[in-house]
């Protein structure tokens, strides 16, 4: 009898201590499981942000080449995105493409990370401000407004290209303040103390183009890779043909 008690004891005691080990293993399978379907819907969402952070940053990419393209033939290209004395088909060229630019920002920069989105913020700030009747501003005054519009464009646009793989993110920096004084624009050969970035190079090769002629009389010629030699690289016949401009 002893015995018997013994044996269903041990079968009881050995069922339940079965029936624990396998519930543990039932458990640590299932918070196994949990964790891997957690981390895949993680990646997931985190895949799906990007692509939404890229679509929307290749909206405004396009957006600012959009504002950027004037399709007006006017020697002077200032009046296209700054209020200055025009004429009618300037302004309404110059209001239209600050509509679609701003209407661009108001359907996608929400998208954007913070930091990129504040970078957006102020370059439409720039935008408006430059395009708003400002009569208290000199000509000298809306001449720097228009180049720290270029220079503040480009800024934000290569923060656009990084958030979708296409470089490193800029640095942050303060947006051009239209109260300083001097004529220097934003980006362009600053000082050491300034925090601004370094966009002199491009500056100078969005406008050096062809033959320019410089206030010193010397004449260089500026081709798709930059200056070139001009007794080697370039004919007298081609120089003839190419139209001067200043610099």
């Amino acid at each position: 009898m002893t015995e018997l008690l013994a044996a269903l004891l041990g079968a009881i005691v050995g069922g339940a201590l079965s029936a624990w080990v396998s519930s543990r293993q039932t458990a640590r399978v299932l918070r196994h499981e949990t964790d891997l379907a957690s981390e895949e819907r993680r990646v997931a969402s985190k895949m799906q942000e990007e692509r939404r952070i890229s679509e929307a940053a290749a909206h405004l990419i396009a957006a600012l080449a959009d504002y950027w393209t004037v399709t007006l033939d006017s020697p002077d290209q200032m009046p296209c995105f700054v209020r200055v004395p025009a004429t009618a088909d300037v302004h309404r060229d110059r209001l239209g493409r600050v509509a679609q630019l701003t209407n661009a920002g108001a359907r996608n920069a929400h998208a954007l990370p913070e930091e990129v989105g504040q970078r957006w913020k102020d370059l439409v700030w720039l935008v408006r401000f430059a395009h708003s009747n400002q009569p208290d501003r000199s000509e000298e005054e809306r001449r720097r407004d228009y180049a720290d519009l270029r220079t503040y464009s480009e800024y934000v646009r290569r923060s656009l290209h990084a958030l979708s793989g296409d470089g490193s993110m800029p640095e942050a920096f303060e947006p051009p303040d239209p109260r300083r004084e001097g004529t220097r624009p934003w980006g362009v050969k600053p000082p050491s103390r300034a925090r601004e970035p370094d966009l002199t190079t491009w500056n100078l090769s969005t406008q050096l183009v062809g033959r320019v002629t410089f206030t010193s009389g010397e004449q260089r010629w500026y081709g798709p890779r930059g200056f070139e030699d001009l007794g080697a690289s370039v004919t007298a016949s081609t120089l003839e043909d190419t139209d001067d401009s200043n610099a």
